[in-house]
């Protein structure tokens, strides 16, 4: 029964490791990505007619 324990707590303890390490990829991939222009004709396309 311990063997089983120790094969849990490992699956457990790899499973975290692999959830923080695709975390931390999304997280840089976001920070590193060019941020896009944020002027009023870009951002709503929809409402150029209007203007």
């Amino acid at each position: 029964m311990t063997v089983m324990y120790a094969l849990l707590v490992l699956a457990l303890g790899v499973g975290a490791g692999l959830a923080v390490i695709v975390i931390e990829e999304r997280r840089w991939e976001s920070r590193s990505r060019v941020p896009r222009r944020m002027t009023y004709g870009e951002v709503h396309h929809r409402h150029a007619v209007h203007r």
